[in-house]
């Protein structure tokens, strides 16, 4: 008998609570005077920076300690521009310039990225671009292994449902890993990102609760399998895509 051949999906889906969240934001100021809103971002930047060192004290190796808020943080250099704009009479006005600096941020303390978030939004040349929830190195190592296992599992049980049925038996004899890897993350519905300004008492209200994100890994497995009958060869074929 002809070896028969078909297709099936394996997939494993595991969440996470998110254990860092990397925080994006921009310090920008804008007026007739060049000096002046380039000395105003300067300085709010500076302000920044000294807030997230204390939140991120050091090893003598430079790396940060076991219980710092912030594990790393970086700014870009300065960044200026102007335009001349114009009137409702298209009669151009004085020069405007703009000065801007973005900032990231990774904080390993979620309720302490809500609380920073809290103070940020009381700024008004503080804009936050983005928050980016993920898990860490280690957390994701051990998940894709954990998924990857029980993807495998999945397809194998589909394939011996369907092997069943015909009366034949599926057997492996190789699998083929493709190497792609992503990971999907979000904050859950229905909550505020702000909380409680950095310093705040610690009874103050906190819409952001303990601010957890959440991540998400996929594992999607092609599987081609040949299944054959009791009395012939034994063959199955694994095609892997990893998505985690």
């Amino acid at each position: 008998m002809e070896p028969l051949k078909i297709q099936v999906n394996g997939e494993s889906r595991i969440t996470r609570l998110a254990e860092q969240g990397v925080l994006r934001l921009t310090v920008e100021s804008e007026g007739s005077d060049l000096e002046t809103v380039s000395k105003n971002v300067i300085s709010r930047s500076n302000e920044l920076s000294e807030l997230f060192k204390t939140l991120s004290p050091k090893t003598n190796d430079g790396t940060a300690t076991a219980d710092a808020a912030v594990t790393k943080f970086a700014s870009t250099f300065l960044r200026t521009r102007n335009y001349i704009p114009y009137d409702k009479d298209n009669k151009p006005l004085p020069k405007v310039y703009q000065a801007s600096m973005s900032l990231s941020v990774v904080f390993r303390d979620i309720t302490k990225l809500s609380q920073v978030i809290g103070q940020l939004v009381t700024y008004s040349n503080v804009e936050i671009s983005a928050i980016d929830w993920s898990l860490s190195d280690a957390t994701k190592k051990a998940l894709r292994s954990q998924m990857r296992k029980e993807a495998i599992r999945d397809a194998v049980n589909k394939a011996n449902d369907y092997a069943g049925e015909v009366g034949r038996e599926v057997y492996p004899v190789e699998i083929m890993d493709g190497g792609q890897s992503t990971i999907a993350q979000h904050a859950p519905a229905g909550r505020s990102l702000f909380g409680a300004p950095f310093g705040a008492p610690s009874g103050a209200p906190v819409a952001f609760g303990s601010a957890k994100g959440e991540a998400y890994l996929v594992v999607d497995l092609v599987v081609v399998l040949l299944l054959i009958h009791q009395s012939c060869p034994r063959h199955l074929i694994l095609v892997l895509r990893i998505f985690t």
